[in-house]
């Protein structure tokens, strides 16, 4: 199943001529002048207080329906109708969730994979001669931020990485540190946003329910931040993108409200009266049950503003059903705070995102019960396992707005998968689901172009890693670069400038594999991950460079492993490995946190390394430079009184600013300067 969208091509004229079916949902995209203004909500709930008339309008082709596009609503009863429906179809004994589940062996089971994301390193800026040059989050994006545990405005440190999340804030000055203030916002956020005197703090949270909260936090004094808006949003968080001051974050709402019944005894008369009791619960149901809430706290002690998060005119939903969970867009216009917001939602499931300064492509999964299947059933399916793609527009602060769908066979490994270039998307995926990991899987790289409503293929090239999943991707300008493993490392070399024809020009195979890529000048690509045995076997954290000058004929040139006198009974990892934001290259220099650990059969104890390697890129070949411990000079013992101090401090974040490099961990944060590697005086935060 190469080109998944020809077939939908042939309902495109008679799509064009639809008007409402049914069931009261358009075929054809709303007009802006057209929002649905119904609301069928109950009389206890409160009214809907969105802010912001944001319509969804149709691609430049004209409205379409196809297999993969999103579809508007006639109003607020029939996106009621369109839950309950596909409810009343899945509700059980147990309601939607829970219950009994069905054996799955071990080989139906996909091996988890190691690693994740690779990014472009964010350029050190310097504003104006007095201000200091900084490195910032390694994004994937240029220009558009992403949300960290860490940031920087190259005076401050602003750091999550506390044992209870609190926030904390240190002057930083030639190498020397401040402790500014410590702020406890009541709950833990995981990541945040820096925004001119503005911090977004945002946190995933299960209080009734999954919730994403934020924090607005005023900075404006450093010694005494403030929590000036608090708000809290039904669903999970998915992650946020921050572009020429305009906040996006997307959640996934799950439905809400709804006590279950479950059987009352064994047999099957008490399992069908549950399941005629869920029925009635899912009929009965209001649109507070399925789309998602928000609540203002008021920080004056009132009582809080709360209502629903989107409005019925912003909500869509796939041709394919794609399950009853919703996920939402919510936009910020920071200048004006978090008080205010859009917001456009899609009924399916899905937490892959990928942004560009000017829009957001949400990946979801077409909506499979699995646990109904038996396993031969599983198989089938897993074999027919696709994704599909929504491309927003989101260059305005007003709203945003959906233009077009398309489809790929298998599962992306995360925001590194897509890719826009000339105006197309490209995306890496494997065929099946993320979890069937089979000896006929295969990946893949697919170009998709905007024709009205659709993304459509235009092209693809299969065979990536037969047997294999994909572990990184890293697309260049019109090149492409994707690591496949199970046993050794393929490092495939793509050429996409014609997109209608991309293919593979070469292809490297060693053992290991590389979780992260990133390109350290035109013709070189560093490489993070592990080294393995032939048989697949991991034996510790390297370093490759590869040398793509040839792509027909990709080579390693260089290998470093960490550290570098690292044998099989070590275990060595770094964050890198699994978080594209833990790395930085800056000045020809890869700084790479990382951790080992080891037995000493002699000393009968085992012994631990932890700091940052700074890795010098040089031509041809990688040397280590040096290996920046923040506390100790070198490894420690188990027995030794410092072993806590250093495992507690293990670096997760690198920033270099002015000369000086700053490694941030839970227990605080130490320092080195970049010309002597001479270590600073370590800044441990106090326990309160």
């Amino acid at each position: 199943m190469k080109r998944l969208l020809t077939a939908a091509l042939a309902v495109l004229l008679v799509a064009s001529a639809c008007g409402i079916d049914d069931e009261g949902q358009t075929t054809t995209t709303a007009p802006a002048t057209t929002a649905a203004t119904t609301d069928t909500t109950r009389a206890e709930e409160p009214t809907s207080t969105t802010r912001g008339d944001t319509a969804t309008t149709a691609g430049s082709g004209g409205p379409v329906l196809v297999t993969v596009g999103l579809r508007t609503f006639a109003s607020c009863d029939a996106i009621l109708g369109y839950y309950i429906e596909n409810a009343l179809e899945l509700v059980g004994p147990y309601g939607l969730n829970g219950g009994p589940s069905i054996y799955r062996s071990d080989d139906m089971v996909a091996e988890e994979a190691m690693a994740a994301a690779e990014a472009d390193a964010a350029a050190a800026t310097t504003s104006s001669p007095s201000a200091p040059s900084f490195t910032g989050t390694n994004v994937q994006v240029a220009g558009v931020d992403e949300a960290d545990m860490v940031k920087t405005d190259g005076f401050y440190i602003y750091s999550l990485m506390d044992d209870r999340r609190r926030l904390r804030i240190v002057e930083v000055k030639d190498g020397a540190m401040n402790l500014q203030s410590t702020l406890d916002v009541g709950f833990e956020p995981r990541e945040m946003l820096l925004y001119e005197d503005m911090l977004l703090l945002v946190a995933s949270e299960y209080r009734v329910g999954a919730v994403t909260r934020i924090a607005q936090v005023d900075i404006s004094d450093r010694g005494s931040p403030e929590v000036i808006a608090d708000l809290s949003m039904d669903g999970v968080y998915n992650g946020s993108r921050l572009s020429d001051g305009v906040a996006r974050v997307v959640i996934t709402s799950t439905p809400v409200g709804i006590e279950w019944e479950h059987p009352r005894g064994s047999g099957l008369r008490a399992e069908q009266e549950a399941i005629e009791a869920n029925r009635e619960l899912v009929r009965n149901s209001t649109l507070g049950n399925w789309l998602p809430a928000y609540v203002q706290a008021d920080l004056d002690g009132g009582d809080p503003e709360w209502g629903q998060l989107v409005d019925c005119s912003n909500v869509l939903a796939p041709g394919v059903f794609s399950g009853l969970n919703t996920l939402s867009i919510v936009m910020f216009d920071l200048s004006e705070g978090i008080g205010d917001w859009t917001t456009a939602s899609v009924v399916a499931e899905g937490d892959t995102i990928y942004a560009t300064p000017e829009s957001v492509y949400v990946a979801t999964s077409r909506w499979v019960n699995w646990g109904a299947l038996s396993e031969d059933d599983v198989r089938s399916e897993s074999r027919g396992y696709t994704t599909l793609i929504h491309k927003f527009d989101t260059s305005t602060s007003g709203r945003p707005v959906y233009e077009a769908s398309g489809e790929v066979e298998g599962f992306l490994l995360n925001q590194f998968s897509m890719d826009e270039y000339d105006g197309d998307l490209r995306v890496a995926a494997t065929s099946g689901p993320s979890w069937w990991w089979t000896e006929d899987s295969e990946s893949h790289v697919t170009v998709l172009r905007p024709e009205g409503d659709l993304l459509e293929e235009i092209g693809s090239v299969w065979g990536l890693g037969e047997g294999e999943r994909i572990f990184s991707v890293r697309f260049m300008g019109p090149d492409a670069y994707v690591v496949t493993f199970r046993q050794v490392d393929p490092l495939y070399a793509l050429d996409l400038s014609d997109p209608a024809n991309p293919e593979v020009l070469g292809e490297l195979k060693i053992p290991g594999f590389s979780s992260y890529l990133h390109p350290v000048g035109d013709d070189l690509l560093l490489g993070v991950g592990q080294d393995a045995s032939l048989e697949g076997w991991v034996e510790g954290l390297q370093v490759s460079l590869f040398d793509v000058s040839d792509p027909t004929d990709p080579i390693r040139v260089a290998q470093l492993l960490l550290p570098e006198d690292h044998d099989s009974d070590m275990y060595s990892w770094s964050p890198v490995q699994n978080d594209h934001r833990a790395f930085l290259y800056f000045e020809d220099l890869a700084y790479i946190p990382y951790h080992a650990y080891w037995w000493e059969d002699d000393e009968s104890n085992y012994v631990l390394d932890a700091g940052v390697a700074a890795v010098e890129v040089r031509s041809g070949d990688l040397g280590l430079e040096a290996l920046l411990r923040p506390l100790e000079d070198g490894p420690v013992r188990e027995d030794e009184r410092s072993w806590n101090r250093v495992w507690r401090a293990v670096p997760d974040r690198v920033i270099v600013i002015d000369g000086w490099l700053y490694s941030v961990s839970p227990f605080g944060i130490g320092v080195h300067d970049t010309d002597t590697w001479e270590r600073g005086v370590f800044l441990e935060y106090p326990e309160r």
